[in-house]
């Protein structure tokens, strides 16, 4: 089963996103799974996945997550509204 994954640092928090074929897509943010997704088909222009983060001493901070699929799988990983890793499309 091929396995692509992302990974991006904010405010010290670790996220990392994982997209297997039979597996779906998941959001893991400090090796906590916060969100996943199995749909086969998502839009590029919505969020296929996302959490908002709270950390002692820090802002609170919407971590959201764009998926694409033409001929290979692309992420885009966005804090707040900016991308901070993953693909650029």
């Amino acid at each position: 089963m091929a396995k692509k994954e992302w990974v991006a640092t904010h405010a010290g928090s670790h996220i990392r996103v994982t997209n297997t074929w039979m597996g779906g897509t998941k959001l893991y943010i400090d090796g906590d799974c916060r969100d996943t997704n199995k749909d086969i088909f998502t839009s590029s222009k919505s969020p296929t996945l996302s959490a908002r983060v709270s950390i002692a001493n820090s802002e609170p901070f919407l971590v959201e997550v764009y998926m694409k699929a033409v001929i290979t799988v692309k992420a885009k990983i966005c804090v707040n509204g900016k991308q901070i890793g993953g693909d650029v499309f």
